[in-house]
């Protein structure tokens, strides 16, 4: 039954798996957009340089050539207009600057309000400039890097002299184009750029198509100004609350589905249903929130957000390390089955190094995601390849050394090992380091890369265990006494229900300075120490009793005479 719980378990989680796989096919087959999170980092970082450092420079893309640089005029040398309208650069950019303020009266002053129709006109010029403002957040990422900077403006295009195209904006009604028109200022004789009345008149037909619905026009009027990354307060909490009300979706369908399979009696075992409740719901909520989320209130900046997939990755690792875990749980239940403990304390490293691979993708996918060239990211790594080579050195060793200790099993976790002049048991072979309680019950850590080189005495691999007492006589006893003592001393051993037979042995091995010394062999037959603690000291004191008996000391060392 339990097989056939695992079997169910395994293909259920495959399907489900699969059917989120096809569903979220067609978000992995989108090309990379235009805008991304580094486009918008870039684009406030070069605001803040602008505004810390007011000098109009040419983007290295579009850096003059030295005839065209020297025809430039020079910036004393351009006419003065109080709003900055002189080339088309500075109109458009002067023009941004005043509608991401939200100070959309500053911004009419870069409309062209001249011969609009009556409707258009009626709307206001504040109102027509905020309307601008947001049908350009919602389709067009205007770089004005791309814009002239002189005040004729670009000269080759396919618009009039006097026009400069800032881009497209494709509607029901075919191309709108956003125009700046080179137009005489009613205050001075200069000629300036507005965006021009062609661009104007069609505001209310792109703010008809591109405009926020009733409850993004709420927020939108009603909460503070605030922004980051290019997107609005009211859009992170809008968003924010759309995505959790999919996540009580998402909770309410698996919540559901496992109810069902309960209710069903389908054998699904707890971890899997684990997985299903978390994860996959998690996964569940980002692809119903991608997938069925008003796009009426999506800005390009929340595009950008959105293709960044901070969630959607952040679901999917979560999958994918709780799929590692299940993974290592059925290899150890199989491994138990077949009586192999050593590979289940191998799955541990390995789980961990699976995991490690699992997010270090997944943070190169996130920075491609946001723009970063993550190739760059690598050859940057490569750069410092030797650098963190060295530093990582010691750790390569101390992870080959954990596998080696896993493979050649030269000690066990659980086992009682003798290394160097430390004994202790192994409670944990981990990646960096062994860890072995003493029988002082401290802990020690030791590097595998040194542990592995070392001369281990595995103490628990023992069938049995010595029993070797060092009995150094008196110089002054008797031969009878210690032919005597030794005999009682062999058949002690001899008869003990827990010695072993062979060997057993106990001879008079030869003399010393000050003493007699008699070897004794002998095996408890077993490997619980406690219990051979019990055994020798039964043995001992066993033994003490034979010296008595036949009238044989111990030898002192500080006292002992050597007798002729």
């Amino acid at each position: 039954m339990s097989r056939c719980n695992t079997q169910f378990s395994l293909q259920f989680s495959k399907l489900l798996v699969c059917f989120l796989l096809l569903f979220n096919a067609p978000l992995w087959a989108t090309t990379t957009p235009e805008v991304t999170v580094k486009s918008l980092i870039d684009k406030d970082s070069k605001e803040e340089q602008v505004e810390q450092k007011p000098v109009k420079q040419e983007s290295e893309t579009n850096k003059p050539s030295t005839a065209e640089k020297a025809q430039e005029p020079l910036e004393d040398d351009l006419p003065y207009d109080a709003f900055d309208r002189i080339t088309p650069r500075s109109s458009m950019q002067g023009y941004l600057k005043a509608a991401r303020a939200r100070d959309f009266e500053l911004a009419s002053h870069y409309l062209d309000y001249r011969n609009l129709p009556k409707d258009v006109e009626a709307l206001g010029k504040i109102q027509l400039a905020e309307n601008l403002s947001v049908v350009l957040d919602r389709t067009l990422w205007v770089d004005v890097d791309n814009l002239s900077n002189k005040p004729e403006g670009k000269q080759k295009e396919s618009v009039p002299s006097y026009r400069d195209l800032v881009g497209e904006i494709s509607t029901s009604q075919g191309k709108v184009q956003i125009l700046l028109q080179l137009v005489p200022d009613d205050k001075t004789d200069n000629r300036i750029w507005k965006i021009s009345n062609a661009t104007v008149s069609q505001i209310p037909l792109l703010t008809k198509e591109y405009g926020y619905n009733k409850v993004g026009e709420w927020l939108y009027d009603n909460l503070p100004d605030i922004e980051f990354l290019g997107v609005m307060l009211w859009q992170w909490i809008y968003f924010a609350f759309s995505f959790v009300l999919f996540l009580l979706v998402a909770i309410i369908i698996t919540r559901l589905i496992t109810f069902i399979l309960a209710h069903l009696k389908v054998p699904v075992e707890n971890d899997v249903i684990g997985f299903i409740n978390g994860p996959i719901s998690l996964l569940l909520a980002v692809f119903m929130a991608r997938s069925l989320n008003d796009q009426s209130n999506v800005t390009i900046a929340v595009m950008a957000l959105f293709h960044g997939a901070t969630v959607l990755l952040i679901a999917w690792g979560w999958i994918c390390l709780r799929a590692v875990d299940l993974a290592k749980h059925r290899l150890s239940q199989r491994f138990i089955k077949q009586d192999k403990p050593q590979a289940i304390f191998l799955l541990r490293p390995i789980s961990n190094v699976a995991k490690t691979l699992i997010v270090i993708s997944l943070l190169f996918m996130w920075f491609e995601n946001l723009g970063f060239n993550a190739t760059t990211l690598l050859a940057g790594l490569g750069i410092g390849g030797l650098a963190i080579a060295l530093a990582a050195q010691k750790t390569v060793e101390n992870i080959i050394a954990a596998i080696t200790l896993y493979i050649s099993a030269p000690v066990k976790i659980g086992n009682l090992c003798k290394f160097g002049s430390q004994l202790g048991t192994v409670e944990e072979i981990g990646l960096r380091a062994t860890r072995i309680r003493t029988l002082d019950r401290s802990v020690i850590y030791v590097a595998n890369a040194k542990f592995v080189d070392m001369q281990l005495e595995n103490v628990s691999e023992r069938e049995r265990i010595s029993y070797r007492p060092k009995l150094m006589l008196s110089a002054n006893t008797k031969q009878q006494n210690l032919m005597s003592f030794m005999q009682a001393l062999r058949e002690l051993l001899e008869q003990h229900k827990h010695i072993a037979f062979e060997p057993c042995r106990v001879r008079f091995k030869g003399f010393t300075p000050w003493a007699l010394q008699v070897d004794v062999l002998s095996y408890v037959e077993t490997v619980d120490f406690a219990f051979y603690m019990e055994v020798i000291e039964e043995l001992n004191l066993a033994v003490l009793g034979l010296l008595n008996e036949h009238e044989c000391e111990l030898a002192n060392p500080e006292f002992a005479r050597v007798t002729d």
